[in-house]
């Protein structure tokens, strides 16, 4: 029985090892890491061809950048109030002079209404003055009122034109603070932030909202200063946005001239297109130029791909024969870096298949 049992888990361990190996690919013939593989002749079908080009091309350096907004606005109360209505949410486009949130202003009206009626009170009082004036003016020159008295009266008028000036700049001043109750935006934007609700009593200077204006974008990015300080202000490069997985060119709008200590990196702002695809926060890249490359390069609808490999036609004396290559960098004229496999002046079938 010992011996039995001995001899099952011998061969149950086998087996184990033999599923093993299987699963691995070791029974499958492998397509060895050096290329080219054993070439395939397919005949001469009589396809195009494209030579396989050395070129020598600008080179850049990908730095990693946050898309950003040039015009950024917190937008805060001027007063001690309460809200009564926030009429925006994160996300909503708003233009220049909307209004965003409402305070409660009854306090407010009654102190302008105050303020107008001590107005009109002075201005009647004015006029009142102004006919003393006149009347003290006529006695004098009849010789029936004193000096005294056209002085007191020239006095008054003025103590009254007086009342009313600074009584009309109080009203101004109550309107004004009225006008603080429709909190408007300063600018056309788009909301990101709402920081308070309808019943929160706010204080001057608390932060309602913040927005920034779409129209503004633009990529900031640290740069190596060794880089940094060979870009001006004007420069074309190009960027990358991940999120919409496209390359753009924009112009250098600043270069904040201060080097991080620790990363030795400079800030370099560069303008983004209009295009309502990109909003604040977003990844992107920027292409740094560090001079000149030299690669091979061939078409990329020469390229063949099988899984993980890649493959092109090579075309040589009217004969054709599949080769493995290795890619690097897909250019945006539409072709591709050949790493390996390949040698310039060769030719390769123009589509591959």
């Amino acid at each position: 029985m010992n011996v039995w049992r001995a001899t099952s888990g011998a061969g149950v361990a086998i087996a184990i090892v033999l599923a093993v190996a299987w699963l691995s690919g070791w029974f499958e013939h492998k397509i060895g890491p050096d290329a080219p593989v054993a070439e395939q002749r397919l005949g001469d079908d009589g396809r195009e061809t494209v030579a396989v080009e050395l070129v020598s091309e600008p080179a850049v350096e990908w730095a990693s950048g946050t898309v950003e907004s040039a015009r950024r606005t917190t937008v805060a109360s001027r007063l001690l109030a309460k809200i009564t209505e926030v009429r925006v949410a994160a996300g909503d486009e708003v233009a220049d002079g909307d209004v965003l949130v409402l305070l409660d202003d009854r306090d407010l009206r009654a102190r302008v209404q105050q303020a107008r009626e001590a107005v009109t009170a002075a201005q009647a009082q004015r006029a009142l003055a102004k006919v003393e004036l006149e009347r003290a003016e006529d006695l004098l020159k009849r010789g029936v009122a004193s000096r005294q008295r056209f002085d007191q009266a020239t006095t008054a008028l003025q103590v009254a034109n007086a009342d009313v000036d600074r009584l009309t700049r109080a009203l101004d001043e109550a309107q004004a603070n009225l006008s603080h109750a429709e909190i408007r935006a300063p600018t056309a934007g788009r909301i990101i932030d709402r920081l308070a609700e309808a019943g929160d009593t706010v204080a001057p200077g608390q932060a309602l909202l913040r927005l920034y204006d779409p129209s503004a974008l633009r990529v900031e990015s640290p740069v190596r200063e060794t880089l940094a300080v060979k870009l001006t202000v004007g420069d074309r490069i190009d960027m990358k946005v991940s999120a919409i997985d496209q390359i753009v060119t924009g112009a250098i709008e600043e270069i904040v001239p201060y080097a991080e200590p620790g990363s030795r990196a400079m800030l370099v702002k560069t303008r983004l297109p209009d295009d309502r695809r990109l909003y604040a926060g977003m990844f992107a890249r920027v292409a740094i130029p560090i001079g000149e490359k030299t690669r091979l390069v061939i078409p990329a609808t020469a390229v063949e791909r099988i899984g993980q490999l890649e493959f092109v036609t090579v075309l040589s004396a009217g004969a054709a024969a599949r080769r493995m290559i290795t890619t690097g960098e897909r250019l945006k004229d539409g072709r591709v870096e050949v790493l390996s496999g390949l040698k310039v002046g060769e030719h390769v079938a123009a589509a591959g298949g």
